[in-house]
């Protein structure tokens, strides 16, 4: 009954907190499948029906969408390079499903990924519209987050490595890739979280956050998870600490030495699968995957229609029976040379635009932490999809693409850059003063 109650308090805090803050929603989508995961371990009913969660999230996600709309100004903005480069990726995608081997088995996947496109990829980047708006979902999400954890780890009903479906007489599993990916977000918002750009109570709670979120992803085998969260915040870090100078190098040493501590601490904490984490396991899945990869890319190769153009989206499943897991892989075998043109000017784009953010905000302490959030998430997204990740399930890769690029646009570097005005007499004095006068 706990568990119960505790699925509708937090989702009832999403919604309670979207509607008065639409970029809250973005929380909501973020913390999706660990909440999912958590009613359907907690509750006959919400095992039974799966999807209400994806649903009211998408609703809420929707209204706050509509809501920031008519709150906002009117004006017009113009769609990024990424954007562009995004859209026309997803739909070449889709209109190479007309040549794909088995048409009919590759719309199935369309329709079941469909959903999750429109809610991350289409919906939740809109309300992220400068770097107040990214910052507000991110602390929620790691708030969210690190509880879904603490509950998960404290009360829930655990199988070999992912949550017992309440009821199911085989005892069958939630996904704990999905948990875990919940608890990698957690962790790198909760680990940028302790540099100085944050109040002393979020470093705190952050610190609370840090060991409940490495204890999942350790209690739930997934070694992936571990890796990309740690190359996430290798890449995101020096941003968010900027180690220049004594103090700076200094706090950012105390940061990682914290971190290591408390990540040691966490798998105290839980039943770690030594076999799991095996060298031997871990090479065996590894050559796995680069195996039905190379057969993926034998078959595109066989003919030079679809060496140029692809097999068409999903042609995997036809092909090697299932996904190959590496999205630029995929991508290059089913969406041939003009997908992965757009998929890799995509990524390149992005790159650029942290790096170009970086330098333009690095005299704002609570921006710059921000990028760096958004930073970490998007590599650690992308490590992800080159080991469990399809280009219809990648969208988390490219709702953080677009969000950096949105960040990127002259307006919301200008207000996030520029200096204040000062009122003087009563009247607000000019960002740049005319010398001429």
């Amino acid at each position: 009954m706990f568990g119960v109650l505790t699925y509708i308090l937090i989702l009832a805090a999403l919604i309670l907190g979207a509607l008065r803050k639409p970029p809250i929603a973005v929380a909501a989508v973020l913390c999706l499948f660990g909440l999912k995961q958590w009613g359907q371990d907690t509750s006959a009913f919400l095992a039974t029906h799966g999807q209400l969660t994806n649903f009211v999230v998408g609703s809420v996600t929707l209204v706050a969408v509509i809501q920031s709309a008519v709150r906002g100004r009117r004006e017009a903005r113009r769609i990024s390079g990424v954007e562009w480069l995004v859209l026309a990726l997803y739909l070449y995608a889709l209109v190479s499903v007309s040549w794909a081997p088995d048409w009919s088995q590759s719309l199935e996947q369309w329709t079941k990924q469909g959903p999750y496109i429109i809610t991350v990829l289409l919906l939740a980047p809109v309300l992220l519209t400068d770097f107040d708006a990214a910052r507000s979902a991110l602390t929620w999400t790691a708030l969210t987050g690190g509880y879904i954890c603490a509950v998960a780890l404290l009360l829930g009903h655990w199988g070999s490595r992912g949550l017992l479906i309440y009821g199911d007489a085989t005892e069958s599993e939630t996904n704990p890739l999905a948990l875990a990916s919940l608890a990698g977000t957690a962790f790198i918002v909760s680990a940028l979280s302790l540099s100085r750009a944050n109040s002393m109570r979020m470093r705190l709670t952050a610190l609370c956050c840090i060991p409940l979120s490495l204890a999942v992803i350790l209690r739930s085998g997934s070694r992936g998870q571990l890796l990309a969260a740690g190359a996430g915040l290798l890449i995101a870090a020096p941003i968010a600490f900027r180690p220049k100078g004594a103090r700076a190098a200094f706090n950012i040493v105390i940061a990682g030495i914290l971190i290591v501590a408390l990540g040691v601490w966490a798998s105290t904490l839980v039943a770690v699968d030594a076999e799991r984490w095996s060298k031997g396991e871990s090479e065996e899945q590894v050559g796995g995957r680069v195996s039905n990869a190379a057969k993926l890319l034998s078959a595109t190769a066989s003919d030079p229609a679809t060496a140029v153009f692809g097999l068409g989206n999903s042609a995997s499943f036809e092909v090697i029976g299932f996904y190959p897991h590496i999205t630029v892989v995929e991508v290059l075998a089913e969406e041939g040379v003009p997908g992965i043109v757009l998929y890799l000017s995509a990524l390149v784009l992005t790159c650029a635009n942290i790096w170009r953010m970086r330098f333009m905000l690095r005299e704002r302490d609570v921006q710059t932490n921000t990028l760096a959030m958004l930073a970490g998430l998007f590599v650690f997204e992308f490590v992800l999809s080159c080991k469990q990740g399809s280009l219809l399930s990648s969208v988390y890769v490219f709702a953080y693409a677009i969000t950096l690029a949105r960040m990127s646009t002259a307006g919301s570097l200008r207000a996030a850059s520029g200096p204040p005005a000062i009122a003087i007499g009563g009247a607000p004095r000019p960002r740049f003063s005319n010398l001429l006068r």
